[in-house]
């Protein structure tokens, strides 16, 4: 049977079924292979059907010396085509171990600033991810001994930073996108690290012709992903089920709950919560290794009393975890924070806190965020010592602060500021936690305001 390519109705029944609704350009991330130039081309015809046209990026991640003109090359061919386009370059240093887990990485964060950064009016990004990379990535994950989120690979779904990620071609095999992408007549740009073994998914990919005639075809492995998705969603509501209703979170970055009240959940559920709370207030972008937070659960219900006996308590994935005030604490370890960081109109520090400043605030000026420190503690104690008393300890130095040199100048979360007899240049703008959960309340959700 010939293959077809897809049609501009079957993209707008996968559209449909992402609750996408339409009022804005599509904004699509383009490599210039395939995959990504089929994406294009069904969501600008979609879009023109809507008296809109589609919008696309190229990231060029620098980790090939070629690939600074490919990404100009796919540009010009599809502002030719109709479709403005936007190159991306990322000028920090070059990853040099799991290379593709880090490009990825680069990519988010390129495309999520640029749209932040712009006050651009696009609330989604469009990945051309399809059924034989859910096959590859189920396939991946079950080798290094995944459970149910692992397996459920990539969901259709997933928000970053207040965007959207939305995949509208999980259902489809790569063939078909090869037959579109080829049917449009753009150029096509050929990746050879897709070929290169030294990938293990490369090595999975070129293994699927074997595993689909023992029955694992892509289609099977795809369905597997989708039932391990609802089965992880189900998982995930009593997860932050539990966390809406036994946690109180701060906006200053700690949460603090019964620990007696986590060891009464179903094992599962408890490792989910106290994974969760790891990977938010520790500001990583992926999970704390299952053993380790199995080995905190256990020391937890063997005695959920058993962090009092630990001075200090205990610290795993850059959090600590000790008593406060008859609770358990969880909150962001200070050895392991990030230091000062330069401003700019917004800028993410510690992958915690989002920052947003007016125009005048750019890179350049002076301003730093960064933590409070012990010295800045000891001029914070004298000016807001009750703001200071609400407030765990461990978190107090924790928190974040604008500098103008060495300076302080702003303390947020206590209210504090020298404003302008710092710098008459001062930023106006505002702080808040960057969480990705919607498990818990306003608290998060809070932003303070720097201003003088």
């Amino acid at each position: 049977m010939p293959v077809t390519p897809i049609s501009p109705q079957e993209f707008l029944d996968q559209l449909t079924k992402l609750a996408h609704p339409g009022t804005t350009p599509p904004l699509v991330a383009c490599s210039g292979g395939p995959d990504s130039i089929a994406l294009v081309v069904l969501a600008d015809q979609w879009a023109q059907a809507q008296g809109m046209r589609a919008r696309a990026v190229c990231v060029d991640h620098g980790l090939r010396p070629e690939a600074g003109a490919e990404a100009r090359g796919v540009a010009r061919a599809l502002n030719d085509y109709g479709v403005v386009t936007t190159v991306l370059h990322h000028e920090g240093s070059k990853p040099v171990r799991d290379i593709q887990a880090a490009a990825r990485q680069i990519r988010f964060r390129l495309l999520t600033d640029w749209v932040q950064a712009g006050d651009l009016p696009y609330k989604h990004i469009f990945l051309a991810h399809h059924q034989d990379d859910q096959a590859e990535t189920v396939l991946l994950r079950l080798a290094r001994g995944s459970g149910v989120d692992g397996l459920a690979a990539m969901a259709p779904v997933t928000q970053r930073d207040g965007i959207a990620l939305l995949r509208p071609l999980l259902p489809f095999p790569k063939a078909r996108l090869l037959a579109t992408a080829q049917a449009s007549g753009l150029p096509i740009v050929t990746d050879p690290s897709n070929g290169d073994r030294a990938f293990a998914r490369v090595r999975m990919r070129q293994m699927q012709d074997r595993l689909a005639a023992e029955g694992l075809t892509s289609q099977r492995l795809a369905r597997t992903a989708e039932r391990m998705a609802r089965a992880s969603a189900a998982l995930t509501q009593a997860r932050d089920q539990f966390l809406k209703d036994h946690t109180v979170c701060h906006p200053a970055g700690f949460v603090t709950f019964n620990p007696a009240d986590l060891c009464d959940l179903p094992e599962e559920i408890a490792l989910r919560c106290l994974s969760h709370m790891l990977r938010i207030l520790g500001g990583n972008d992926y999970p704390t290794r299952e053993e380790r937070v199995i080995a905190l659960h256990r020391a937890l219900a063997q005695d959920p009393a058993a962090m009092t006996g630990l001075q200090g308590g205990r610290t795993l994935s850059g959090v600590r975890i000790m008593p406060w005030r008859d609770s358990l604490l969880i909150c962001r370890e200070g050895a392991g924070m990030a230091g000062d960081l330069a401003i700019s109109n917004r800028t993410v520090w510690d992958n915690r806190y989002d920052c947003r400043f007016a125009a005048q605030a750019v890179s350049g000026t002076g301003f730093r965020i960064g933590p409070l420190g012990r010295a800045g503690l000891a001029w914070a104690r004298d000016r807001a010592p009750q703001a200071l008393a609400d407030l765990p300890g461990a978190v107090r130095v924790t928190l974040p602060a604008l500098r103008y040199g060495a300076e302080l100048a702003a303390i947020p979360h206590l209210g504090l500021t020298t404003g302008e007899s710092v710098c008459p240049d001062y930023p106006i703008g505002t702080i808040g936690y960057r969480s990705v959960s919607p498990a818990w309340g306003e608290a998060f959700r809070q932003r303070f305001s720097f201003s003088h």
